[in-house]
């Protein structure tokens, strides 16, 4: 190369008969190989993907859960008794008040943050779904048989605490716990991809023709513990030791 060049001049032809600077361009059959394979990987990557967004919600619905039993544990050891279920006559006194000032809070709030499980859903006016249960403020419940009627039950009526649950999954719309032996059962076994519903009772769970699957409910229990069941039986309801 003589002083000054810098380089062959564009256009010029190459030594493998291609010309420097022309533009090297896919064929249609790479191209539909291409989109292809990334077809297939996106259809192997999607349902990895949702699994962990699933398993991401039902840990942070976990965390909800063992804030609330903690904020319990507190109220019971201030008050001596557990905070009110569904006692008409008291309200606005109620379990999901009750707790505010415990999660920092007031007390003329109803429910709203840790009360709201993230996977849970309820349509809007336009039919749409979106997180906060039916009320839109409330997507757990707490366990019927803690002081339903009475407002003198705490931990120390409580015979097995490790093994009697307080609160767990539902719709959003009772303010109390069903097993799913009862009538109105609500626990929603909405996690490991399950859908909103419980084994009986059907309200906004039921949206179009959406299958009931039903994975796993959150619940935590009054010694502070927290688990993912695939069933919510009348004995861990009960202040007994079963």
């Amino acid at each position: 190369m003589k002083a000054g060049d810098h380089g062959p001049r564009r256009g010029a032809a190459a030594t493998d008969g291609t010309r420097w600077g022309a533009a090297v361009a896919f064929t249609l059959i790479e191209l539909l190989v291409v989109i292809a394979i990334i077809a297939i990987l996106a259809g192997l990557l999607l349902p990895t993907l949702a699994r962990a967004r699933d398993k991401g919600k039902t840990i942070a619905c976990a965390g909800n859960q063992r804030q609330l039993i903690l904020a319990t544990l507190m109220y019971d050891e201030d008050h001596k008794v557990l905070p009110l279920g569904w006692v008409p006559e008291r309200l606005p006194a109620i379990w999901y008040r009750q707790l505010q000032a415990y999660l920092g809070r007031k007390t003329n709030v109803s429910g709203g943050g840790v009360f709201i499980c993230p996977s849970s859903v309820q349509p809007d006016e336009r039919g749409l779904l979106r997180p906060g249960g039916f009320w839109g403020f409330l997507s757990y419940a707490q366990n019927k048989e803690v002081n339903v009627g009475r407002e003198d039950i705490g931990m120390k009526h409580v015979e097995d605490p490790a093994g009697t649950v307080m609160f767990a999954d539902t719709d959003g719309w009772d303010a109390c716990l069903y097993a799913d032996t009862d009538a109105t059962a609500n626990v929603l076994y909405r996690h490991s991809g399950g859908t909103e519903w419980s084994t009986k009772t059907v309200r906004v769970t039921r949206r179009g023709n959406r299958k009931a699957l039903f994975g796993r409910a959150n619940g935590v229990f009054l010694d502070g513990h927290a688990e993912l069941m695939r069933s919510a039986s009348n004995r861990i309801f009960t202040l007994k030791l079963d």
